[in-house]
């Protein structure tokens, strides 16, 4: 009989092994990469343009290009493409990112043969109607209004434009009058050059060869493009602080942060264990000071942002009006006491265990999996960076974050944008 009187003995994660995505060349050059887990019979199918913001011109091209995409071709309506994937019960989804529009469809596996066809015309033949791209924006433009009413969005906006600069492509913002001014010829001006036939695939789930061989016929005979370059865009950051006046406003949105090191820096994955510690988990020290002692708010977190061209750090919140400056004045202790105090080994080895227990508890489906190789693949690295992962998280000490923690938290160098 166990003892159930006493909690089981913890054990440290040394290592975990990854099932490896496939890359392989369609008859095109278009890379596909494919991983075959799981147990049941769904896939996910995702489409990955190298058309994000970066690649922008002006604001909103790559969304309302990347939105296009599901908005009619030039055999089937909008409505026709909705009904097709409902009936099948799949789900389609764009999303645009800073880098990279990402056209997703999750699906049953016995289903990828009739959806195939429909595919292709989405990424090579989009209709690119007027009367659709007139409602797309209007359905833009509604929830822009929305957003602009949020503490929290405007925060967002403002802390990256301080970050990256208002005339870089990640620091600028979708305008109103962006929408409105956005011509149906650029947009698709836009499509021509980043978006036809310049992707990667991302097949995950119950996959097989006949699965791989289908998606070449289907998209692997057409003509690779090579997309129009962009040009490498560096800024001069400066330190700043900005705040926007709400006067009717009960809440204040804060973000405090600054540029940082991108996961292909050396010491990149040791920070993720300072930033845990930090603010990265529930049981962080933010949270436990500003949430559970202080009751300022109902939740803190500090995240490294990971792009493509920059990264960033930063600490976001949403407190009662009152209590803005307190907050940021715990905010700024409790990264004062990170750089002069040894981090207890109790409260390492706790962080060090959610870490690693967290990052395997993640691996447990096949779109997991195929997110854990896309965060590797775009950033240039391969499957020896997750056991690095392992090795350093598992082996950092208490000097070693106090080290870092001296070397990349310098409040002098972060900009804080409140909102309310």
């Amino acid at each position: 009989m166990p003892d159930r009187t006493s909690a089981p003995a913890i054990k440290s994660i040394e290592q975990v092994s990854i099932p490896e995505a496939v890359s392989v060349n369609l008859d095109n050059g278009i890379p596909l990469h494919f991983i075959n887990a799981g147990t049941q019979p769904v896939m996910r199918l995702e489409v990955i343009f190298k058309a994000g913001k970066w690649f922008e011109h002006e604001p909103g091209h790559s969304y309302f290009a990347g939105k296009m995409l599901v908005e009619g071709t030039e055999q089937h309506s909008a409505s026709e493409i909705a009904t097709f994937f409902d009936e099948l019960g799949a789900f389609v989804e764009i999303s645009c990112g800073y880098d990279r529009v990402t056209l997703s469809i999750h699906l049953l596996q016995k289903h990828l043969d009739t959806i195939l066809p429909i595919l292709r015309e989405m990424i090579y033949n989009p209709a690119f109607k007027l009367s659709e791209f007139t409602s797309l924006k209007e359905r833009k433009r509604q929830q822009l209004a929305v957003d602009l009413q949020k503490n929290n969005f405007l925060a967002s906006r403002s802390f990256t434009k301080a970050i990256f600069g208002g005339n870089h492509p990640y620091g600028r913002s979708l305008t109103l009058q962006n929408i409105d001014e956005t011509p149906l010829d650029k947009v698709s001006e836009f499509f021509q050059d980043y978006i036809r036939g310049n992707f990667e695939i991302i097949l995950s789930g119950m996959v097989n060869d006949k699965h791989v061989q289908s998606i070449n016929d289907a998209l692997g005979s057409n003509i690779r493009s090579s997309a129009a370059l962009s040009d490498e865009i560096s800024g001069t950051y400066n330190a700043s602080e900005q705040h926007i006046d709400k006067k009717d406003s009960l809440q204040s949105a804060i973000r405090l942060g600054m540029p940082f090191i991108g996961r292909q820096h050396p010491e990149f994955i040791e920070t993720l264990v300072v930033n845990e510690i930090l603010g990265g988990y529930f049981g962080s020290r933010l949270m436990r000071n500003i949430r559970e002692e202080k009751g300022y708010t109902y939740g803190i977190r500090s995240v490294m942002g990971i792009l493509d061209h920059a990264s960033f750090w930063t600490v976001s919140t949403e407190v009662k009006a009152e209590f803005r400056d307190r907050t940021i004045t715990e905010i700024k202790k409790e990264i004062g006491q990170l750089q002069s105090e040894l981090v207890p080994d109790s409260e390492l080895t706790t962080v060090k265990n959610y870490i690693l227990g967290t990052f395997v508890s993640s691996l447990d489906t096949p779109f997991a999996l195929a997110d854990k190789f896309k965060s590797i693949h775009f950033s240039g690295l391969n499957y020896h960076y997750y056991q690095d992962f392992f090795h350093r998280v598992g082996n950092i000490t208490s000097e070693r974050v106090l080290e870092l923690s001296r070397k990349y938290l310098c409040v002098e160098n972060m900009s804080l944008v409140t909102v309310g």
